[in-house]
């Protein structure tokens, strides 16, 4: 089910204008497993390969000195929505405990190996994904990734091994641009990438204070897909919400699209 949220006005022309259609990463094309606390797993796993390699603190005293840097890092993107690697925090958490490694070595790098590795085991893929990927990119539609993440090899991993990468003409990790969404810079990294203006593409993401608000602030098109509650009166209003990633194809002319997704279930069979 899809809707067009009070307020936007938009022709059918409109839409047969649309050239590209970009998404968010997590949880709009992968899901993250409900209920379950990941953070301090993969914080765990970091500890556990640091003291595998020489980094000799208890748990708690690594605990702390991440999260005051993680505190102080979060605090300053909000401002410059910059976005640096995950090993620059560790280098700095470490760097309080007395460890001189640099951001680039292989110690804090092996670290964001592992914080991404325990990540990894969280993520499942949705189930519609791959069907509407395929079925956009097989009507002419070029398809991009534009994701808020600090590890970005990490995110060219797991869209590789969940066959993602053969559907998406981009893909834009906020770390590798050092800029973060809502920022402008980061949608129009992706647009001018994929050779389209603003008004040909739509952006699919389920938070309002960054994709809907970043994407629309630029003048793209914008569609709130509801994985969980929203604030239904944010100012950051999309101009769909969707349920599902499938309800994409009842907005866009995309041609026999029905017949599309039978077919592909046949192949399943």
């Amino acid at each position: 089910m899809r809707e067009l949220v009070q307020g936007t006005e938009l022709s059918i022309q409109d839409l047969a204008r649309i050239k590209a259609v970009l998404f968010d990463l997590f949880d709009t094309l992968l899901l993250i497993r409900s209920g379950k606390d990941f953070s301090e797993n993969c914080l765990r796993s970091v500890y556990s390969f640091l003291s595998a390699n020489g980094v000799n603190v208890s748990y708690e005293d690594f605990r702390r000195a991440y999260s005051t840097v993680r505190k102080e890092i979060y605090e300053r993107i909000s401002r410059s929505l910059e976005e640096p690697h995950f090993s620059v925090r560790i280098s700095q958490a470490l760097m309080r405990m007395g460890y001189d490694y640099d951001s680039s070595s292989p110690i804090a790098r092996g670290a964001a190996d592992a914080y991404s590795g325990e990540f990894m085991r969280y993520i499942y893929l949705g189930e519609d994904t791959i069907q509407v990927l395929r079925i956009l990119h097989e009507s002419g539609y070029k398809t991009g990734v534009i994701s808020n993440f600090s590890v970005p090899e990490f995110v060219h991993k797991i869209l590789a091994m969940y066959g993602l990468k053969d559907f998406l003409d981009v893909i834009v990790v906020s770390a590798e641009i050092n800029r973060r969404k809502p920022s402008p810079e980061i949608f129009m990294f992706a647009l001018n990438r994929l050779g389209v203006s603003a008004s040909e593409a739509i952006f699919v993401g389920d938070t309002p204070d960054t994709d809907v608000k970043g994407a629309r602030n630029v003048g793209m098109r914008t569609a709130l897909i509801e994985r969980k509650e929203i604030d239904k009166i944010s100012e950051d209003k999309p101009d769909f919400i969707i349920k599902r990633l499938s309800d994409l194809l009842d907005i866009l002319p995309v041609k026999n699209f029905r017949n599309l997704i039978n077919l592909d279930k046949l192949n399943f069979i």
